[in-house]
């Protein structure tokens, strides 16, 4: 069926505060505890339950500044948009480019940890061609519209929270409680917050009903709770899970595989194994799915302000999703995923992603008092944590984000003087 367009066209309400809760929730709990937990862990030491629990509190704050943002200005394109309705483009410009950016490196790490898994039960397979495949395979899904999306998401976040309960379930009699200690870590506040730093890309997902805004019914409401709401079921199975692996394999164990549920598994009860296969291989469907559900939101959004091609802003008229953003960032994706590793991917993504927030921040720093819903000290915090994070990240993995974001810009300045010059005086 050719893909019918129509740029002007708006995005349809369907999620409610209900719905939208478990959708963050889906959202947050993804590879992110397959992929980064043994890099957090290698970093972290025993203090990984910390780290994780430090990043969280960070995207707890980011979320809120995210969700005084969303209800005051309903539309697409989170920090992007809300940038820019302060006046200031460029740095909403450097925002909407850090969000594509972790959108694109992130969906190349979830398919590679979903590659290196598969790896671990098929012998010799080639991880840089299943990693692209799988990307190009789950793209097309985003095309066929929001409500159809959030019911399979939510349908398979109850799937992995099964799957996971089993995994926990059966390899708890194995947990050494010894293992857990000493609980801050045995590498110093150094190890704990480069840990948090790794780790933080695994809460991505908190504040994309606020990126979504435009599609959420009674955004006023139902955003502050999807919200508070979804970081809380991530920290719950982020936490248990990560504590029953760190107490079955130990601390150096895990830091130094890029599996070590599956390891947990099979050290604890192999049968176990499957259920940890099986739920790497379901959050690794819907992950990327809600990667690109909301990057080619804001890429929709930066098209239609002329800051990225605007073909890219075409809306498919049937089921009202912007196709050619979907299509565009699942083919780069899957390009990036075959030229790189899954830890130095990681970082990288981090970093982008943290640029994102330090944007959303600021943004909600500029809300007059009687459009905020809570303190500006949350917002302070996260500025604060964001900075820290950033700082702990490998030095490498920063400079390639912020190597690209430079370049960008400067491509974005030069094509925008380029008419002023030809025009006669």
């Amino acid at each position: 069926m050719p893909m019918s367009e129509s740029t002007g066209q708006s995005l349809k309400r369907e999620l409610d505060a209900r719905t939208g809760t478990l959708f963050t929730a889906a959202m947050i709990v993804g590879t992110g505890i397959f992929a980064a937990l043994g890099a957090a862990t290698d970093a972290a030491g025993t203090g990984v339950l910390v780290a994780m629990l430090l990043g969280g509190t960070v995207a707890l704050a980011t979320g809120i500044s995210a969700a005084q943002l969303g209800v005051n200005n309903p539309e697409e394109g989170g920090a992007f948009t809300w940038a820019r309705a302060f006046g200031h483009d460029t740095i909403g410009f450097i925002a909407g480019c850090g969000y594509l950016g972790k959108a694109i490196v992130s969906t190349s790490v979830v398919a590679l940890m979903f590659a290196t898994y598969l790896g671990q039960v098929v012998p010799d397979l080639p991880v840089r061609v299943v990693a692209p495949v799988a990307v190009l395979a789950v793209t097309g899904f985003n095309i066929l519209g929001i409500e159809l999306t959030s019911r399979v998401l939510i349908g398979l976040l109850a799937v992995l929270v099964g799957l996971l309960a089993i995994y926990c379930a059966t390899a708890f009699h194995a947990v050494d409680p010894a293992r857990l200690m000493p609980i801050f870590g045995d590498k110093g506040l150094a190890g704990v917050l480069t840990g948090a730093a790794l780790f933080f890309w695994s809460w991505d997902g908190f504040m994309r009903t606020a990126i979504m805004a435009s599609e959420m019914k009674d955004p006023r409401r139902s955003i502050p709770i999807s919200i508070v709401g979804g970081v809380a079921v991530a920290a719950v199975v982020f936490l248990t899970v990560g504590a029953i692996t760190l107490g079955v394999e130990g601390a150096q164990q895990v830091g130094a595989q890029d599996t070590p549920l599956l390891s947990a598994a099979a050290t604890a009860a192999g049968s176990a194994v499957w259920a940890v296969f099986a739920a790497a291989l379901v959050a690794t469907f819907y992950d990327i799915i809600g990667i690109l559900l909301t990057a080619s939101r804001v890429g929709l959004a930066m098209a239609r302000a002329r800051e990225l091609p605007g073909w890219l802003a075409g809306v498919h008229a049937r089921f009202r999703t912007p196709y050619r953003s979907v299509i565009a960032l699942g083919l780069v994706s899957a390009l990036l995923a075959l030229a790189f590793d899954l830890r130095s991917l990681l970082a990288v993504a981090s970093a982008f992603m943290v640029v994102w927030y330090l944007v959303t921040h600021q943004a909600a720093l500029e809300l007059s008092k009687d459009k905020r819903i809570a303190s500006p000290l949350f917002s302070w915090y996260g500025v604060v944590g964001c900075v820290a994070l950033v700082l702990s990240l490998p030095p490498l993995a920063t400079a390639a984000a912020a190597g690209v974001l430079t370049a960008l810009v400067g491509v974005r300045w030069v094509l925008r003087r380029g008419p002023r010059r030809a025009t006669p005086a």
